[in-house]
């Protein structure tokens, strides 16, 4: 192979119930939300095991309380106006009633500052506010960043990474203006595309999966200040119908993305929920050490390197995937 060696990139969009209460009860998914904290713990072993740094998406909220009254901690924000949802911040932990476990996890950044290897730790958010829908003015993500990036700070990082919530671009220049310096954006498939009809997303994602075909390698490229870093592949549940694709798929097909990196200098950047992950551990997590393995493996090789987001966005600067 001539050329740069592959890299494989992961990326973790750690949410708790942020990530869902706008669109399901949250009290459905308690256990889920409540057994993400052992996978979280179970992902960190298996990062050190394999020296897999990865990127950490946060939901900044679950890093401060806001309880004490009716949106009392979000009166200065800006709220969006979505056709789905009445009352953005009617749901936060600041309303009366609602189980702060789901929502709050105070200590998570001093759980991922104590590995071995050294994470990315990002952002998802400060309350997952889609910043690429409908009804997202400028002012609702700009007050949303400002939180999270406060929140992080406070929290003893200064994040250059960002995930979308929902894979949902916009706003670029807000990003720019907090001090972000790389993006994920939406899987590089023809089909993931926001011109394709959700309609017709879920059964092209099912035969994906059930093909077994191999995920798309990507490079980065700047992009109104930014560096996007497209998904190859999400890891998927064991529920929500992905049950019934075949057992192997998705680990079969990562390895496929990881071989294709190694083959072409390009990047696999694999992406997960961990709350995800929560309801079948095992098998899931099995999995995941899986295709570390292989990672592993590609890496004592020469063939591969292992970078998180922030990583990733310092290498093209360099001008290692120029060329390609």
């Amino acid at each position: 192979m001539s050329g740069p060696p592959g890299t494989f990139t992961l990326s973790l969009d750690t949410e708790l119930a942020w990530g869902r209460f706008d669109t399901e009860r949250v009290s459905d998914r308690a256990e889920q939300f409540r057994a993400t904290r052992s996978v979280v713990t179970d992902l960190c072993s298996l990062c050190d095991r394999y020296e897999v740094p990865a990127t950490w998406a946060l939901v900044a909220h679950l890093l401060a309380d806001c309880r004490g009254g009716s949106h009392e901690g979000h009166t200065d924000q800006t709220p969006p106006e979505y056709p789905w949802v009445d009352d953005w911040f009617g749901s936060a932990p600041c309303s009366a009633g609602v189980d702060p476990a789901l929502w709050l996890w105070p200590d998570l950044v001093e759980e991922l500052r104590s590995t071995a290897v050294t994470h990315d730790l990002g952002l998802h958010g400060y309350t997952h506010m889609i910043l690429g829908a409908d009804g997202c003015s400028r002012a609702a993500a700009s007050d949303e960043l400002d939180r999270a990036t406060a929140v992080a700070r406070s929290a003893g990082f200064d994040p250059v990474s960002f995930v979308y919530p929902r894979n949902r671009v916009g706003h670029r220049d807000v990003l720019v203006d907090h001090g972000i310096e790389v993006v994920r954006t939406p899987d590089a498939e023809w089909y993931e595309q926001r011109t394709v009809p959700d309609w017709m997303r879920r059964p092209i994602r099912f035969l994906t999966e059930a093909t077994k075909r191999t995920p798309p390698v990507v490079t980065p490229r700047l992009r109104e200040g930014v560096v996007e870093v497209p998904g190859s592949q999400l890891y998927r549940p064991h529920h929500g119908g992905w049950q019934y694709t075949p057992s192997t798929s998705q680990v079969d097909r990562a390895i496929a993305g990881l071989e294709r990196a190694a083959e072409t200098g390009r990047i696999f950047h694999l992406w997960v929920h961990p709350s995800n992950l929560a309801l079948d551990p095992g098998p899931l997590l099995g999995g995941i050490e899986t295709i570390f393995d292989r990672a592993a493996t590609l890496r004592d090789r020469g063939a591969l390197t292992i970078r998180p987001m922030d990583e990733v966005a310092t290498a093209f600067h360099d001008g290692v995937w120029e060329g390609i």
